[in-house]
């Protein structure tokens, strides 16, 4: 038994200081960290920061030290009677065994995952001591176990199988998915999307392509909700947005409330606790998707995935986009034309090796949409909203190597960009063109290596959720 006064929570400075002096040291040490090691396993939050900036400026093929980092860091916080760049200075000069960065991780990450089960015990704690109906209590166990299942995962490191044990997988998924108990491959839920392609299988590319406004990281956000609802993890890079931009469009989609609203904090308080509602009830799905919003090269992420598809079998990656990954040494003179074939051709790699589907988000050249006639009237509209973009619109060659490239399309915003004055004559006609897209969008299949190409799917658009809607479905639920 233990007495009721409050115990230090489990961390190892040292160590933490250890690994952050040998990386300041010789950067090429990062590769000696398990793939699992994450910022957020540090127990002092300058830590953290200190050694996420190191892996930013390594991975762009600078030199990270104490000098070449600090102008990221806080300029004023002291660390004891030390500013930051004196504690890195002094952290540097401490490190004893650069050889030694893999045990000190290991011992850090032990660390971090013992703090994650105090914090469960005590979640637990206040869900049994919460008078929440019997709904609300299973959703939190749900939540907890969840949460306790990472906490293992992470102790127990890389796991291996063998091609018997994954081939008894494969036809254990073939006979629940023939007998009606499921379906091969990812369902993310998505209906005029799933209606094109199907579920996602392990091993493919799909890429979605995109002009500005058209709604391309709409639709990688619906397919991840839509997946992690239906029971599949997801592996998430978003280089465009930041992880609680993301939870606040999430949250709009299922509570009508605009995400610009939430970030403001223009709410009711009455639609403060819808959105807390909202949240509890999402939590169980969002425990399923891991989120990286910071700078990672291809390198990086492909160790990310690998290591997330043997902690997490049955899932899926997302990268959005592909031109915001990190440029290394090898890529940082490309141009954009040249960079994008070499993430593709490398994401589709990685789609097989780790044995899932892997999304990936790519631009459409800038001059898609431009028109050359530049006169003001109904034949310059129609023409400007009538030219479907095709796979070749992509920005290189980032095609190649895809198994399906889709691109949603919406009108809308190209003929808000034509818009005349009230004044002109031309208003009416403008005004008339936009009445028959207003809210309306397509998803066009633009190539594929499996079905016939290209189709067009018509479905709506929702600007105030940002999000696609199946005209054909009652019951939008299914992927909100």
């Amino acid at each position: 038994m233990h007495s009721g006064a409050r115990r230090n929570l489990p961390a190892n400075i040292d160590a933490e200081q250890a690994l952050l002096g040998a990386l300041l040291i010789k950067n090429d040490a990062m590769g000696a960290i398990p793939a699992s090691f994450d910022s957020g396993h540090f127990f002092v939050p300058i830590h953290r920061m200190i050694y996420d900036e190191i892996a930013r400026v390594h991975a762009s093929g600078r030199l990270a030290n104490p000098v070449t980092i600090r102008a990221a860091l806080p300029s004023n916080e002291m660390i004891g009677d030390m500013t930051i760049p004196q504690y890195m200075a002094r952290m540097a000069a401490e490190a004893v065994s650069i050889g030694m960065v893999g045990e000190y991780a290991t011992t850090i990450t032990f660390d971090a995952m013992r703090r994650g089960m105090i914090l469960i015990g005590q979640q637990a704690e206040d869900a049994g001591y919460d008078q929440a109906d019997e709904s609300t209590f299973m959703e939190q166990g749900d939540a907890l176990r969840a949460q306790f299942e990472r906490v293992m995962k992470g102790l127990e490191g890389e796991d291996e199988i063998t091609l018997a044990d994954a081939a008894d997988a494969a036809l254990d998924a073939t006979s629940d998915a023939y007998r009606g108990k499921g379906m091969i491959g990812v369902d993310f839920g998505f209906a005029p999307l799933m209606g094109l392609i199907g579920p996602a299988m392990p091993g493919q590319l799909i890429v979605i392509g995109g002009g500005t406004k058209q709604g391309k990281s709409s639709m990688i956000e619906q397919v991840v909700m839509g997946a992690a609802m239906n029971g599949h993890p997801v592996w998430v890079y978003s280089g465009e947005m930041q992880g609680e931009e993301l939870a606040h469009r999430a949250l709009s989609r299922v509570t009508d409330i605009q995400a610009w609203r939430q970030m403001r904090g223009k709410v009711s308080e009455a639609e403060y606790e819808k959105l807390m509602a909202a949240k509890r009830n999402a939590e169980t799905w969002q425990r399923r998707v891991f989120l990286r919003d910071k700078p990672m090269n291809m390198t990086q992420i492909e160790r990310a995935v690998e290591n997330f598809s043997k902690r997490h079998p049955g899932g899926m990656a997302v990268i959005d986009h592909i031109g915001l990954v990190e440029r290394d040494k090898a890529t940082s003179r490309m141009t954009e034309q040249e960079f994008g074939p070499v993430i593709t051709r490398s994401s589709k790699m990685l789609a097989n090796k780790a044995g899932v589907p892997i999304f990936a988000a790519a631009q459409l050249k800038k001059n898609t949409f431009v028109s050359d006639d530049r006169k003001s009237n109904r034949a310059t509209f129609l023409q400007s909203i009538n030219r479907r973009p095709r796979f070749t619109d992509l920005i290189g060659a980032c095609e190649k190597d895809a198994n399906h490239v889709i691109i949603p399309f919406r009108a809308e915003p190209i003929l808000e960009e034509l818009k005349p004055s009230e004044s002109a004559d031309s208003f009416g006609d403008w005004e008339s063109v936009m009445s028959t897209i207003k809210d309306k969008a397509e998803i066009i299949l633009a190539l594929s290596r499996h079905t016939r190409w290209p189709q067009r799917k018509e479905v709506g658009w929702n600007g105030p959720k940002t999000q696609f809607e199946d005209l054909a479905a009652i019951d939008q639920g299914r992927f909100l």
